[in-house]
């Protein structure tokens, strides 16, 4: 009885953690969609070998089962991990930046990465920002808002990430291994004489904040942190955005394609979850997020805020969506990020956030 008793305990305790519960949860609709998948081959193959035998309207039936059960799925999780390469098309110069370079590193995992450095105004502290794109996108996504940092005495590097722009790459992870790029950005940084060790930042935007996040787990040593649109779980990104986007059920079409995207990368997608590493980071971080996002909802940042270890601001852009933050509100959204920045990167000591700032602050999450 001891033992069943024990058992039974331990399964309750499981049971009523979160964690634990989702990835559970999760476990079912994998083995649904590798059913859903098993139906559809055989339903199928019995259809072709029907339509040879019987009837050509069995061939249009195929072809729709076929199309509805694999393809589609397999046609959604394809722009995710295999974007279309951007190449930057501006230059640091049309913003007005002259001090600036061409730069080549690797990440850890041996992947060539191409940016560009913009060293800190030499009368400044040596605070520099690593400011990491979106999915799709390169190094230019940020540039404005590196612009903003510049002209305020920081320094910036700006890359493109693995699978994007210039640099080296096949096959992208929505944040998992792009973490070990802002991890080589950052160990990039340490070689500049021109930066403080002690004074690193980091900013990341949509999947640029979902490998901050990562990679500030292995990073002890950054001192801020800026994460704009970032998604809580991939899982939940991936039902509530893409898929809402076409019309399609969640389920079982999200599992699915959940599926094809774990194979082509070797990953499981429980693996890519910024709300699990916001609870173990340290480092001061700001929030932000557009009200009217379509892709990944507000939400997403509130849970984050929530679950934080060291959360220093959750600011709303109102009348914003997925990538208009900085163009929807210019004077506050400078205001508030320097605000932050001032207080982590320059300060000696973690300083108060203003009160205004703070009341803003408060306004937004209610």
């Amino acid at each position: 009885m001891s033992v069943l008793s024990a058992w039974y305990l331990n399964h309750i305790h499981r049971a009523n953690d979160p964690e634990w519960a989702s990835r559970f949860t999760f476990l079912l609709k994998r083995i649904f969609a590798l059913v859903v998948i098993a139906i559809v081959l055989a339903l199928t193959s019995v259809t072709l070998w029907l339509a040879f035998t019987r009837s050509v309207y069995l061939v249009l039936a195929f072809c729709a089962i076929l199309f509805v059960g694999i393809f589609l799925p397999y046609a959604l999780a394809t722009p995710l991990l295999y974007p279309r390469r951007v190449q930057p098309t501006l230059i640091p110069d049309a913003l007005g930046l002259t001090r600036w370079e061409t730069v080549r590193f690797f990440s850890p995992d041996g992947v060539e990465l191409k940016g560009w450095f913009i060293p800190p105004d030499p009368q400044s502290n040596g605070a520099t920002l690593v400011l990491v794109h979106g999915l799709g996108a390169n190094r230019t996504q940020l540039l404005g808002q590196a612009a903003m940092m510049i002209a305020r005495g920081y320094g910036a590097l700006l890359f493109d990430l693995r699978n994007h722009g210039t640099s080296g790459g096949t096959v992208t992870t929505l944040g998992y291994t792009e973490a070990e790029d802002v991890i080589g950005a950052v160990n990039y940084l340490l070689t500049r004489v021109e930066i403080k060790p002690a004074r690193i930042g980091l900013v990341g935007y949509s999947m640029g904040g979902a490998a901050v996040l990562h990679a500030a787990t292995r990073l002890p040593n950054v001192k801020a942190i800026v994460v704009e649109s970032t998604y809580t779980s991939l899982e939940d990104n991936i039902t509530q955005g893409i898929i809402a986007k076409t019309g399609l059920p969640p389920f079982p079409f999200a599992p699915i394609m959940i599926w094809f995207g774990e194979h082509i990368t070797g990953l499981r997608i429980h693996q890519i979850r910024p709300i699990d590493d916001v609870a173990h980071l340290k480092q001061p971080i700001l929030f932000i997020h557009g009200e009217q996002d379509k892709i990944v909802n507000v939400s997403n940042s509130q849970r984050l805020y929530a679950a934080a270890n060291n959360p220093q601001g959750l600011y709303i852009v109102k009348n914003a969506g997925h990538a208009e933050l900085q163009r929807a509100d210019p004077l506050g959204f400078e205001r508030y990020v320097l605000t932050f920045l001032e207080r982590t990167l320059r300060a000696e000591t973690l300083a108060p956030l203003p009160m205004a700032l703070a009341l803003r602050q408060t306004s937004t999450t209610q």
